[in-house]
């Protein structure tokens, strides 16, 4: 058990340097015009609209006016329901465009969540032996758990998000 606690200690030093840099993502900041839009076509973009209401979709087009957006995703249904929607050009000041772009993270943090994991599985072997069942629980519960935290860390890490901020 002891070798355990000090692997398990080694990989929890490397988490605490990777996970913050890992959480921050990256965010790139553009200007550009009207016309310059274009690029976001095609592409999965976000939306903060005037009344405050988020729209997620799919960008199928760019007219003279506005901005064509599939909505899959809306912070207000009701006002912004899913199919497409005209997003016009007074009202949009930026655009998020939200690409994956590697996989490095998850798989990083996935392995570093499974490794703290399994030695979290292994106290709760060893305390289960002890009759101590409700430490045996909790270490049974951060074993199935820090993997998949692990996971969710790394995907908003691999998530890199452009904006478009639009200048007249």
């Amino acid at each position: 058990m002891r070798n355990q606690g000090a692997i398990g200690m080694a990989i929890l030093a490397v988490m605490a340097w990777g996970v913050p840099r890992a959480a921050s993502g990256a965010v790139d900041e553009r200007q550009t015009n009207w016309a310059g839009l274009s690029v976001v076509v095609g592409q999965r973009v976000r939306v903060l609209m005037p009344d405050g209401a988020r729209i997620e979709g799919k960008a199928t087009g760019l007219e003279v006016d506005a901005l064509a957006i599939e909505v899959a995703k809306s912070s207000n249904r009701k006002a912004y329901p899913k199919g497409r929607f005209l997003a016009s050009r007074a009202t949009l000041r930026a655009v998020d465009v939200v690409q994956p772009s590697t996989k490095w993270w998850r798989i990083v943090c996935t392995g570093l969540g499974g490794g703290i994991g399994y030695v979290a599985l292994r106290g709760a072997r060893n305390a289960a032996k002890s009759s101590s069942t409700g430490l045996a629980a909790g270490l049974g519960a951060l074993g199935v758990g820090l993997p998949v935290a692990g996971y969710l860390i790394g995907n908003a890490a691999d998530r890199r998000i452009i904006t478009y901020v639009i200048v007249p």
